[in-house]
């Protein structure tokens, strides 16, 4: 596993996002800046040796956790939009999670917090929902107004043809 983590580590620099290794019994054994990024600085110092999921609560984990599917099954896995809790956030998080094995005796876990852009997108989701119905009640206030626009030039025309008949009444 020692070869593996040198070169995920040589690798790893280059990524984006956190990732984070756990061996067979899902410990912390290395992660990278931006994994330790996520965490308040008291729970950073404690990660290596914590299990993955100590500190970082994945919803998917509930029924069984994510590493260890990965590692049992030997292959890898990718949830998306995964809602997560760090300890100590009230907020909840949107992850995608991979994870890939290591030997099947390790795995490899990478996170991409996405929580700003599914904000972003059910905001847009909404603001289109409403947009909608606001177009949908002036679609129908056009057609009252019309309705309306109509029962009154019908009305005027009543009233236009019985004045020109009281006219030709008067002056025949």
């Amino acid at each position: 596993m020692d070869a593996h983590l040198e070169r995920i580590r040589s690798v790893g620099a280059a990524f984006l996002d956190a990732w984070v290794a756990v061996d067979g019994d899902r410990k912390v054994v290395d992660f990278n800046p931006n994994y330790r990024a996520m965490f308040s600085r008291a729970q950073a110092r404690k990660l290596k040796g914590s299990t993955c999921c100590q500190f970082l609560k994945l919803s998917a984990c509930e029924g069984g956790c994510l590493a260890k599917k990965c590692i049992d099954e030997d292959t890898p896995v990718r949830l998306d939009e995964v809602p997560a809790v760090l300890e100590g956030e009230d907020r909840e998080r949107r992850l995608i999670a991979s994870a890939a094995p290591l030997d099947g005796a390790a795995a490899l876990i990478v996170l991409r917090d996405v929580s700003d852009a599914a904000d972003v997108q059910r905001k847009y989701k909404e603001m289109l929902e409403r947009e909608t119905r606001e177009k949908e009640g002036l679609r129908e206030e056009i057609v009252r107004k019309t309705k309306e626009l109509m029962d009154t030039n019908m009305e005027l025309n009543r009233v236009q043809n019985e004045l020109m008949r009281f006219k030709k009444g008067l002056f025949g």
